[in-house]
């Protein structure tokens, strides 16, 4: 039972070995194809027709990379961000309106004036003013009630000053738009970690089957050719299944068997001792016969 075990410890070992790897090269791909920021910019443009579904493609677009855009959100090399908060979104929208964005002008007229008539159809005449009295209110929460979080403070004061149908409309469907994006950055970044994984076992080499047969014989667990050789198919196509899991995965696999190592051994030293004890007591009877 103990040797199963370490063959299953040195197995899991190497995997989360590559797994990091497979992670990292995710991590790489994503990174460069921008995966985050372009669902959230799907989610803004979402989120900005349900405000109006009247404005054009164009202009939703260019309102919601302008969002990303903004120092607030952007990444620090000035890309698009891939994380933004519900007030920050409607602080954002009004201070584009408004022409008070930092870093210069971030919207062409057209597609100001068409955030001004999205704005002044949910009850938002005057963005600039809105704005102001949001910050104003948000510094007057901080002083009476310098115990609330910052987020909590913001949303007080985006609720208080800002009209109910705009902020009702945003806080309406901002939750479940999210919600489906992180499904949607999850379902490509499996598809990725799964491509992935595939390459680099076929790379590799990486035949889980071989590697449980070395830990049965005690030789070294690592894949020691990369020569092609077609049998080795079915378990370099299995090691691309469990490389997909990802590192944490198998981080939590490994750490659990060692874990549980010491016990096992523990109990396999306590069993051996009461065979060895069990094989030197004479039977009861060879005892008695001396008596008779």
């Amino acid at each position: 039972m103990l040797k199963s075990l370490d063959i299953l410890i040195g197995f899991s070992a190497v995997m989360a070995l590559v797994s990091v790897g497979v992670t990292l090269l995710t991590q790489a791909v994503t990174g460069a194809l921008n995966f985050r920021s372009r669902n959230l910019l799907r989610g803004l443009m979402t989120i900005l027709n349900q405000i109006d579904p009247k404005a054009t493609p164009f202009c939703v677009e260019q309102i919601a990379a302008a969002v990303l855009r903004h120092p607030l959100v952007a990444r620090a090399d000035g890309k698009m961000g891939g994380v933004i908060q519900r007030e920050e979104l409607t602080r954002i929208l009004l201070e584009l309106a408004a022409g008070n964005e930092p870093g210069g002008k971030a919207l062409d007229e057209y597609a100001r004036q068409t955030l001004k008539r999205m704005l002044e159809a949910n009850g938002i005449q005057d963005p600039a003013a809105v704005l102001e009295n949001i910050h104003l209110l948000g510094l007057k929460l901080e002083a009476l009630r310098p115990e609330l979080p910052a987020p909590m403070r913001h949303a007080v004061a985006v609720i208080t000053e800002a009209p109910s149908q705009f902020a009702g409309r945003i806080h309406a469907c901002f939750d479940e738009t999210m919600d489906r994006i992180s499904h949607r950055f999850a379902r490509h970044t499996g598809l990725v970690t799964a491509v992935i994984a595939t390459a680099v076992a076929f790379g590799l080499q990486l035949d889980s089957f071989e590697l449980l047969r070395q830990g049965a014989e005690a030789r070294l667990i690592v894949p020691q050719t990369w020569a092609w050789n077609p049998a080795k198919l079915p378990g370099i196509a299995f090691s691309a299944m469990l490389l997909s899991l990802g590192a944490p995965f198998w981080y939590n696999v490994l750490k659990d068997l060692v874990a549980f190592r010491p016990s096992l051994a523990r109990k396999e030293q306590e069993s051996r001792e009461q065979r060895q004890v069990a094989g030197l007591t004479p039977p009861a009877w060879e005892g008695e016969k001396g008596n008779l």
